[in-house]
C-alpha cells in the first residue's frame, strides 16, 4: 500500500517536472520569435530615435525616409535680405526643388545590424547622409527678376561723384550710391544658395551692389576742383576807349584746356588773343595815319612813329600773374609807346604840323593855331639833307641853348657846329629849332637850294613859342 502511494508521488513530481520544462521552451521559443521577427522588423526599419539630417526616423523604413527628405526638400526656403532692409522668400517648389537618391539612406539602413536591436532598444543615433538635390537653374532669373529689388522701375544706378559748375565756381556733387545690382552675381549666389539649401542671402553681406568709382573725398577730383576754381577765380576788367572787357569764370572756363593726363590748364593762346585783340583796337604806333591838313586836305601818314603801342608781351605777362593771383582787380595794359591824347584822333591838345611844299609850319593848341610861321627845311639839293616827310614823330626831348654837331670825320671833328637858343628833335637828329644865321629869311623856295641839313630853322620869336607851348611826346607832323 505505501508503495503504491510512494509510486503515485514519484509520477507527480516527473509530470510536473515535464511541465516546467515544456513551459519554459516554449517561453524560449516565444521570446526567440519575437527577438527574430523583431530582428527582421529592423531589416527594413530604422531603430527607434535614430535621427537622419535632423528628421526623426525612428521606425521608418528607407523609402519612408526619403519621403520625408523630400518633405524637407520641398519646405525650403531662401530668404533673401536688400541692403535697404527688406526681406524677400523665394521657395524650393518655385525652383523643382528635387530631393536625388543616392542611396545614401540604403546604405546606411544595410549598416544597421538587426540581431543587435536590442543593444539600440533605448538608445538611438545620429547620421547625416548626402540630401542632393536637383533644380531648374533656368527657373533663377525669371524668378529673381520677377521681385522688386531686380526691377527696371525700381533699380537707380550708381553715379560718381563729380564736379559741377556754379556761379560762384566749382564744387563737388557726391556719389550716388544706388540700388543696382550685379545681376549675374546675384543669378549665381541664389544658384549655390539653392543648391546647399542655404536658407539665407545678404545682398550686402555679399557684395552684390554697384558702387561708384569716385567718390567724393577721391583726392584726385578734389585737386581738379581746387585747380579749376584757381584757374577760374579771377575777375579781370580792361577798359579801352570807353568800352569794358571783362575776363571772369565764364570766360576763364572756355580757356581751360586738358593735357593728355586730364591736368588742367590756362590756354596761353587764348590769354594772347585776348592782349591782342584789345592791343589791335588802341595800337596807333606804326600804323598809317589819316590826317587833314591846316588847308583841309585829307592826307595819309605813311611813316607813323607817334601813338600808342600796348607793350603786348609785358600786357601778357601782367595778365597771367593777375589769373594767378586769382582776385577781382581792374587792370591797365602795359604800353611800349604812348601818344598825348586818346581815342581815334589821339594828336592830343597840341600838336606841330610842317608842309614842306608851302614851308610853314603851325602849332595847334586845343584846336587853334597859336604859332603860324615860315620856316627853311632840309635842303633839297643836296643828297641826303632832305627833310622826312609824309609822317608822324613825337618830339624826343627839348632844351636850350644848345650847341648842334654836325657828323663827325676820321679826327672826330664835326662837320659843323651851331649854337641854338631853343632845341627840339623828333626825328633822329632832325628837329626844330632857331638859327641866327638866317636873319629874316625864311619861307619862299630857300629850301630848293639853300637849306637845312635836315632840320627845321624857324625864326626866333616863333620857335620860342612853340617851344614854350610843347612838351617831351608832341607829335610832329610833316608832310
Amino acid at each position: 500500500m505505501s508503495q503504491k502511494k510512494g509510486r503515485r508521488r514519484k509520477k507527480r513530481k516527473q509530470k510536473k517536472i515535464l511541465i516546467g520544462v515544456y513551459t519554459g521552451l516554449i517561453l524560449l521559443l516565444a521570446v526567440a520569435a519575437g527577438y527574430i521577427w523583431r530582428s527582421n522588423y529592423y531589416k527594413t526599419h530604422f531603430y527607434k530615435d535614430t535621427w537622419i539630417n535632423g528628421q526623426d526616423c525612428s521606425y521608418l523604413t528607407a523609402s519612408e525616409v526619403k519621403n520625408l527628405l523630400q518633405e524637407t526638400v520641398s519646405e525650403y526656403t531662401l530668404s533673401i535680405k536688400t541692403k535697404e532692409g527688406e526681406i524677400y522668400t523665394v521657395t524650393g517648389p518655385q525652383f523643382h526643388l528635387t530631393y536625388v537618391d543616392d542611396k545614401g539612406v540604403d546604405k546606411l539602413l544595410a549598416e544597421q545590424k538587426p540581431m543587435q536591436w536590442i543593444l539600440h532598444a533605448f538608445k538611438g543615433g545620429k547620421y547625416e547622409v548626402s540630401a542632393n538635390t536637383t533644380y531648374e537653374e533656368d527657373a533663377v532669373e525669371p524668378i529673381l527678376r520677377s521681385l522688386p529689388f531686380m526691377n527696371e522701375a525700381n533699380i537707380t544706378q550708381p553715379q560718381d561723384a563729380a564736379l559741377q559748375e556754379t556761379d560762384s565756381g566749382y564744387v563737388i556733387t557726391p556719389e550716388v550710391e544706388g540700388n543696382a545690382l550685379d545681376e549675374d552675381k546675384v543669378i549665381s549666389l541664389v544658384k549655390e544658395a539653392v543648391q546647399n539649401e542655404t536658407t539665407e542671402l545678404s545682398l550686402a553681406d555679399q557684395d552684390c551692389y554697384l558702387k561708384p568709382t569716385v567718390y567724393q573725398n577721391d583726392e584726385a577730383l578734389n585737386q581738379q576742383m581746387h585747380t579749376l576754381n584757381s584757374l577760374t577765380g579771377a575777375k579781370l576788367t580792361y577798359t579801352v576807349k570807353g568800352t569794358t572787357s571783362t575776363i571772369d569764370h565764364a570766360v576763364l572756363k572756355s580757356w581751360l584746356v586738358q593735357d593728355e593726363n586730364g591736368n588742367y590748364s590756362i590756354d596761353e593762346s587764348k590769354e594772347e588773343e585776348f592782349i591782342n585783340q584789345l592791343a589791335d583796337q588802341i595800337d596807333t604806333y606804326g600804323k598809317s595815319r589819316k590826317f587833314t591838313t591846316h588847308d583841309g586836305a585829307q592826307i595819309t601818314l605813311a611813316t607813323n612813329k607817334y601813338g600808342w603801342q600796348v607793350d603786348r608781351e609785358k600786357s601778357l605777362e601782367d595778365l597771367k600773374e593777375a589769373l594767378a593771383e586769382g582776385k577781382e582787380q581792374e587792370m591797365e595794359l602795359s604800353y611800349s609807346h604812348k601818344a598825348k591824347g586818346s581815342g581815334d584822333n589821339d594828336l592830343g591838345d597840341v600838336y606841330v604840323e610842317i608842309s614842306i611844299d608851302r614851308q610853314t609850319m603851325w602849332c595847334y593848341k586845343n584846336g587853334q593855331v597859336v604859332v603860324e610861321t615860315p620856316v627853311v627845311t632840309g635842303d633839297i639839293s643836296k643828297a641826303g639833307r632832305a627833310t622826312p616827310k609824309n609822317g608822324c614823330w613825337p618830339i624826343f626831348w627839348k632844351t636850350t641853348e644848345y650847341t648842334m654837331n654836325g657828323p663827325r670825320d676820321e679826327n672826330g671833328t664835326p662837320e659843323y657846329t651851331t649854337f641854338v637858343h631853343y632845341w627840339m628833335p623828333f626825328n633822329g637828329g632832325v628837329g626844330i629849332h632857331d638859327l641866327a644865321s638866317r636873319g629874316n629869311n625864311f619861307g619862299g623856295d630857300i629850301y630848293k637850294t639853300n637849306g637845312s641839313h635836315g632840320c627845321i630853322n624857324t625864326p626866333l620869336a616863333a620857335v620860342k613859342t612853340i617851344y614854350e607851348t610843347v612838351s617831351v611826346g608832341t607829335p610832329v607832323i610833316v608832310y
